[in-house]
């Protein structure tokens, strides 16, 4: 069996089993969709923990996965894959990924301004603001977050015929990287806000694992909320913290212990294997007891946050132990490597000022110079609170003003949508279908009418209401296997149109052949043995939209006389210049 941040469904990524090299490149023809993102998943985890040549061996194999999806066409797998591939670029901060990171983001953000999935608009807002702290300016980062935080915090449920625990896997991580936003922004009110919400929705359906990669980020959270509280002089606040970190991290190591006991892996305890849950015990209270332990995890924090935290606990617990020169080297080479970085400023203040407080220690106690400074080390930490606190109201008010925004918006946006499946209504076809076969830039377009095979038996054989969650299911199906720029309606009914702009009629009628394929491989407990037939026209520019639906209905129609279950191109009507 594999290590516990393996994925449970799905073969791993070769690196995560244990092997020294990818083979993602060769072995991503032969998964399916669920099995990719599983593995992506699973890859993202374990480059956490990797050496630097293990993360770059990963971000090559999550790269290859992303290139066999880009060849799939379904924009779902796209856009998780991307924003998997973002995060990880985004976590490095690496100034060198920057313009990398611009490519992938405008990919990533083009398919949700199409497919208009409430979380993936979080996503793309979150990875906006992450950008911007990471290679930018902080401050320009708050509209963003506090987008993602109205758009994140206002799903509550998952969309008619979404899996519930796909939904609340998916919602956690995109809670958990906006977590990481808020962090760099210093905005630790808002963070634990989030970071709740993202523990509660994996309660009752995540893994062990699942649910101890969000107890490591509150940890993490506290952790660095006590050191901010801390250069505020609100030594008591601080205290609090660090001590609700350790409580967290008690139940992050047995949820690790769980989540190592079916695996078959290693027995080391998760104190000897993550950073941040050692250097937990040891901020609570510090003292010689933890040096082991600590020294022993110098070489699995790898990133600059678990890094820094290691190295202030180290400091802390050496002074204890009479070593105040130690406590100084500890901290010492990290303070020179992060003196001119600004990706990670909070974090990064808290150790300057550790290796200051650590060098003055050394030194045998502040002498006259040293005490005028810490006057003025003290007036500006109060500016930098003030500033803080200007910060997360500037947050707040964002927030209040995008959530406003998006009440408006929903208004409209159910008068443009069906109640029952989700997708546009016959209003919304009308508009996109006029505007699409008006516009050059649309051409070639295919429509297609999607009926549904012996639908009325269902409804006669069970009730109106197993109908109902029939119909759910297949404009879900038809939904995710079409790509995000192809328009799925309901029509009325049991029938649905798609309007495929810029696609020829022979790749309209390979993607709706896949996506009847799709449908007819649902589970029978699911979709009741339901089929589809199809017919599909080009609409051509100028032309009526009423006549390409007339001329699809026709094509549907040979589609059930030849037995169903299939789809037929049909005569595209006469458009309006060649009259």
């Amino acid at each position: 069996m594999g290590p516990p941040w393996a994925s449970s469904a799905g073969p791993d990524c070769a690196l995560v089993t244990g092997a020294p090299a990818c083979r993602c490149s060769e072995d991503a023809v032969h998964l399916t969709d669920d099995d990719i993102v599983a593995r992506a998943v699973s890859m993202l985890r374990w480059e956490q923990r990797a050496t630097p040549a293990g993360m770059s061996a990963a971000r090559g194999g999550l790269d290859a996965l992303l290139v066999q999806a880009r060849g799939r066409g379904p924009s779902s797998l796209v856009a998780e894959l991307l924003g998997i591939c973002l995060m990880v670029r985004l976590l490095d901060a690496d100034p060198a990924d920057a313009d990398d990171v611009e490519a992938l983001l405008a990919e990533f953000i083009e398919i949700v301004e199409i497919d208009r999935d409430p979380r993936r608009l979080g996503d793309a807002a979150t990875l906006r603001a992450h950008r911007t702290s990471a290679f930018g300016q902080g401050e320009n980062a708050l509209a963003d977050a506090a987008a993602a935080f109205a758009i994140l915090t206002d799903i509550t449920a998952p969309a008619p015929g979404e899996d519930p625990v796909r939904w609340a896997q998916g919602l956690a991580r995109s809670l958990n990287g906006l977590v990481l936003v808020l962090l760099k922004l210093g905005s630790h009110e808002l963070a634990d806000e989030v970071s709740q919400r993202a523990v509660a929705v994996l309660e009752t359906c995540g893994s062990p694992m699942d649910r101890l990669v969000h107890k490591l980020n509150r940890v993490r959270l506290q952790l660095s909320w006590g050191l901010r509280l801390e250069r505020g002089g609100r030594d008591a606040a601080a205290a609090t913290r660090f001590a609700d970190a350790a409580r967290t991290a008690r139940v992050a190591a047995e949820l690790w212990a769980a989540a190592m006991a079916p695996s078959g892996g290693a027995t080391r305890p998760a104190t000897q294997e993550i950073s941040v849950i050692g250097a937990a015990y040891a901020l609570q209270r510090p003292g010689p007891e933890h040096l082991d332990t600590l020294f022993g995890l110098r070489d699995v924090a790898h990133f600059v946050e678990d890094r820094i935290v290691l190295a202030i606990a180290t400091a802390r617990c050496l002074v204890v132990a009479g070593r105040a020169a130690e406590a100084v080297a500890a901290v010492g080479p990290l303070h020179e490597e992060l003196r001119d970085n600004t990706s990670e400023a909070v974090m990064a203040l808290a150790l300057h000022r550790e290796f200051a407080r650590m060098d003055q220690l050394a030194r045998g106690g502040p002498g006259s110079s040293s005490l005028a400074l810490q006057h003025y080390a003290a007036a500006l930490e109060r500016e930098l609170w003030a500033l803080r606190e200007a910060r997360l109201t500037a947050l707040r008010s964002h927030y209040d003003h995008h959530r406003l925004a998006r009440e408006h918006g929903a208004v409209a946006a159910q008068a443009m949508q069906d109640p029952l499946t989700g997708l546009p209504n016959r209003r919304a076809l009308d508009l996109f279908l006029a505007e699409t076969t008006s516009n050059a830039a649309g051409q070639p377009c295919a429509v297609a009418l999607v009926d549904l095979d012996r639908f009325k038996d269902v409804n006669d054989a069970r009730s109106h209401a197993a109908g109902d969650a029939v119909l759910r299911e297949v404009a879900g199906c038809l939904r995710t296997a079409l790509r995000a720029q192809d328009m799925v309606a309901r029509y009325g009914g049991d029938e649905f149109v798609v309007v495929m702009p810029s696609t020829a009629l022979p790749v309209a009628s390979a993607a709706l052949q896949r996506a009847t394929d799709a449908v007819a491989a649902l589970p029978t407990d699911v979709a009741a043995g339901v089929t589809v037939s199809v017919g599909v026209v080009r609409a051509p520019l100028d032309g009526e939209p009423s006549a390409a639906l007339a001329a699809a209905d026709a094509a549907m129609y040979r589609a059930k006389r030849a037995g169903g279950n299939t789809v037929v191109s049909g005569t595209s009507p006469v458009s309006a210049r060649a009259r």
